[in-house]
């Protein structure tokens, strides 16, 4: 199945229309605002056996997702639902049928943090439901990405937003990245970090899609929400892999 990329202006689009990154992050929503109806229509929620939410992911084609391998620590039987902000919303919903994680990932699990869900039946796109583009470019340091997500918003907590939220956050350099965790976590140049103050991607919300205009670089693998910065797979580092797959 084919999966059409338009590389050919994909960085300038980034550059032109994202922002700079003196803009700065909109302190407003350092804690996540409620995202706005059908802002991210490649967005959706992994599901258990009891409908309770528990990871992200993106939508590639009517028949893949993309999200986390981590996620299948918390289920492997498992729906995916599409087309609606709200968890309890009337979004579609879709049986995971197989999934893949890439061939590196045990060896380099931080690199290499990828899963293509596939699903029973065909997604159906809509106005709420489409696919999300993905860019095998490694972000630029200081740019300002999105994240959103269903997933708490402390690091004590275990309840999930109901609402899909979004907040702003900035690609660090693998240097002030490191300098932030100290001597704790070992941070490579082979993993996505952004961090934004009192903010970030937390528990439940592995395996969202983290975006510059809504094209999708990284993967949410290491939420550490606002302690330290967030840690992302490159979609770089797999995109040959996906492709070769979808």
């Amino acid at each position: 199945m084919t999966y059409t990329i338009q590389l050919v202006g994909i960085l300038l689009l980034v550059v032109t229309f994202c922002g700079n990154p003196t803009d700065a992050v909109d302190r407003r929503i350092v804690n996540g605002t409620t995202a706005a109806d059908k802002k991210y229509p490649y967005q959706v929620s992994l599901r258990n056996v009891n409908n309770l939410h528990f990871c992200s992911g993106s939508i590639l084609n009517t028949r893949w997702i993309l999200t986390s391998t981590v996620c299948l620590t918390f289920a492997t039987n498992f729906t995916i639902v599409a087309g609606s902000n709200n968890l309890n919303g009337s979004g579609d919903t879709y049986q995971a049928a197989s999934y893949l994680f890439h061939p590196l990932y045990n060896s380099r699990p931080f690199e290499y943090d990828a899963l293509l869900v596939n699903t029973t039946t065909p997604i159906v796109y809509s106005t709420r439901i489409q696919p999300v583009v993905l860019t095998p470019l490694f972000p630029i340091v200081g740019a300002v990405a999105v994240i959103s997500g269903w997933g708490t918003n402390d690091i004590a907590s275990q309840i999930t937003f109901n609402e899909l939220r979004d907040l702003n956050t900035t690609v660090l350099s693998q240097t002030t990245c490191q300098s932030r965790f100290g001597g704790i976590f070992n941070v490579t140049s082979s993993v996505i970090c952004t961090f934004v103050a009192k903010g970030g991607s937390c528990y439940f919300d592995y395996g969202a899609p983290i975006t510059v205009c809504n094209i999708q670089f990284g993967i949410v693998r290491n939420p550490f929400c606002g302690v330290f910065p967030d840690l992302h797979t490159p979609i770089s580092n797999v995109y040959s892999w996906i492709i070769s797959i979808i």
